[in-house]
């Protein structure tokens, strides 16, 4: 019997809270903190208690998160604004890997440069003995791009704002693979991630209860990444489609059909290859593992031998483990693991798939980032002055409430887009012990139980959805029964496509929205304005956006 799921369809937020941020919650608690110090500065004068309950509300109302603004914050709107005005006036929202290049080699000639003339006026000093005349100095270079050098160290290649500070280390995986892996210094503290090509289950027309083993396989992998001992703390599926290219088949047919064909036979093959070529695609689909439980990650390393290169060994032990099961469980039929090429490759194409292959060998981490402009248009990101990125992401409350899916409808969104389109989805899950989702799941039940409770003595009528997201909390409390091998997960979907031109961006989305309706998707938010940060979102990089 096919096997289904319900994703959302809860309240987004409970209580004071829940919903916000940790910014928000701190901007909130400094605005009750304040109002509680007017209302003790005042002595409880009418004055003081009317600016306190002022200063009160405005905190609440505007770190709260509300429908009209798509789930966000005034508080975060606003600061968002300030941050796209920072942006556009440092001139990070175009990166441009020559300027910046060009800028760090400027840096570079000016220190050493400084040095020298450092060097030279002390060895006139010692000689003369005495204070030589000033010389003429270097020029010191000016401009933004500059000062991000600087902030750089002299070997660090520039990298876009939306990727910030991240290194590779391909290390061996085994006798005869290597691994690249990724280590992310943006936050504190840093984490890992490595990246694996997956093979999936064959297609087909196979019985039900076949076609639901990758998916009960896959909960499996996620369930074994849950446990505390694990150093996997987040478990990306990405997944990129492109339209096939008939373009060589078609030559061959030009050069290999017989003169003397029967017109007829001719017109039926011709139709077929165009109908083939809008439907056919290509799909490429990654799994990326995230390294951010650095506790379990470091008593690993305090298990083996230890060494320079202990970190990498602890990861690549715990990923072919991980991925081993991943095969035994059948949720994937094989794997492999993404050297340094293939790494930049995979990144290059993502960024302009018009110029780079997905399979090209001679691209290099050192040179992956292409030129991203976010000021052209506010609906996409322009990379390279040709290709036009658009990224969009699946809300919690963006499913339709109540609904049980099928877990094979989210295969429309990689496959079902006709015409075919160039597109990625990527999907990251978060897991979490199931001991930490249990004790979620019973506040979050204690809550809704107490709304309801609420709702009933006042007689309060609903078209019956608030009943159902309410609800939804009991399902997942019962899910995490102890005993059930059941743990918790926490998701964020992402979307993106690509086209040649800035007129297509409305129609292909359109498109997208059609299909994303018949997988149970009532919502698709498009990341307008900030499309050039959102693009590591839809890249295999273990991240999402917030």
């Amino acid at each position: 019997m096919t096997r289904h799921v319900a994703l959302g369809g809860e309240f987004k937020s409970r209580g004071l809270l829940s919903g916000r941020s940790l910014p928000e919650k701190l901007l909130l608690f400094i605005g009750l903190a304040l109002s509680a110090f007017l209302i003790m500065l005042g002595s409880f004068s009418f004055f003081f208690l009317v600016a306190a309950l002022f200063v009160a509300v405005a905190s609440i109302l505007t770190t709260m998160p509300t429908a009209i603004n798509e789930g966000r914050s005034l508080a975060a709107i606003y600061t968002e604004r300030v941050y796209r005005f920072w942006q556009k006036t440092t001139g990070n929202d175009v990166f441009d890997p020559v300027h910046e290049q060009t800028a760090a080699e400027s840096l570079k000639t000016y220190q050493h440069a400084t040095e020298q003339e450092k060097k030279t006026l002390r060895k006139q000093r010692t000689q003369n003995n005495q204070k030589t005349q000033n010389q003429q100095k270097t020029p010191r270079p000016k401009g933004f791009a500059v000062r991000r050098a600087q902030r750089r160290k002299i070997t660090d290649r520039p990298a876009p704002l939306m990727i910030g500070k991240m290194s590779a280390t391909e290390v061996p995986f085994n006798s005869r693979e290597r691994l690249t892996i990724f280590r992310h210094a943006n936050t504190t503290p840093v984490f890992y991630t490595a990246i694996f090509e997956v093979r999936g289950s064959t297609g087909g027309v196979v019985e039900e209860d076949i076609e639901d083993i990758p998916f009960i396989g896959f909960g499996k992998v996620l369930a074994r990444a849950a446990r505390r001992t694990s150093a996997i703390s987040h478990i990306q599926s990405f997944t990129r489609s492109v339209p096939l290219d008939i373009t060589d088949h078609i030559s061959w047919l030009s050069d290999y059909v017989h003169p003397k064909a029967h017109d007829h036979l001719v017109r039926s093959y011709q139709e077929l290859c165009l109908d083939v070529e809008q439907k056919a695609e290509q799909h490429r689909s990654y799994w990326v593992l995230r390294f951010d439980n650095l506790a379990a990650l470091q008593r690993t390393i305090t298990a083996q031998a230890p060494g320079p290169r202990a970190v990498h060994d602890a990861i690549v032990n715990e990923a072919h483990a991980l991925m081993s099961q991943a095969v035994t469980h059948k949720a994937i039929r094989s794997f492999r693991p993404v050297n340094s090429n293939m790494a930049a490759a995979l990144l290059s194409h993502l960024q302009d798939p018009y110029q780079f292959s997905i399979d090209d060998q001679d691209q290099h981490l050192g040179s992956v980032w292409q030129r991203l402009d976010a000021t052209k248009t506010s609906k996409a990101v322009l990379v390279n002055n040709r290709a036009y990125t658009r990224v969009a992401y699946i809300p919690r409350h963006g499913f339709m409430a109540g609904s049980a899916l099928p877990v094979q409808s989210m295969r429309q969104l990689v496959n079902g887009i006709v015409p075919a389109v160039i597109h990625s989805v990527s999907w990251v899950n978060e897991v979490v012990d199931a001991r930490t989702a249990r004790a979620q799941a019973v506040s979050d039940r204690t809550s809704d139980k107490a709304k309801r409770k609420s709702d009933a003595e006042k007689g309060k009528i609903s078209d019956g959805t608030e009943h159902v997201m309410s609800s939804s909390s009991d399902q997942r409390g019962l899910d995490l029964m102890p005993g059930s091998g059941h743990h918790g997960v926490k998701w964020g979907a992402y979307l993106s496509f690509t086209v040649q031109s800035e007129e297509e961006l409305l129609a292909v989305s359109t498109q997208i929205e059609s299909v994303a309706t018949d997988c149970g998707i009532e919502r698709l938010i498009w990341l307008d304005d900030r499309h050039h940060m959102a693009l590591a979102s839809v890249m295999p990089l273990g991240r999402g956006v917030r």
